[in-house]
């Protein structure tokens, strides 16, 4: 299960970098792009990535 919330906050991480259509041009990103603005919107993407994969890496080492 670990290693999923890593691999997820990865792959969240990698998509807020090279901003590919699939995802940068998801109807919820949008939305969010247009209130925000892409600076912030990339700053909140980077962050849940970090989070998550945080979560993941302390899941491996907690338990």
């Amino acid at each position: 299960m670990s290693v999923l919330f890593i691999l997820i906050g990865l792959y969240t991480i990698i998509a807020t970098v090279k901003k590919p259509a699939f995802f940068w041009e998801n109807r919820k990103a949008k939305v969010m792009r247009k209130i925000v603005g892409d600076k912030i919107a990339s700053v909140f993407y980077m962050a849940i990535g970090c989070f998550i994969s945080g979560v993941g890496v302390y899941l491996t080492f907690a338990g």
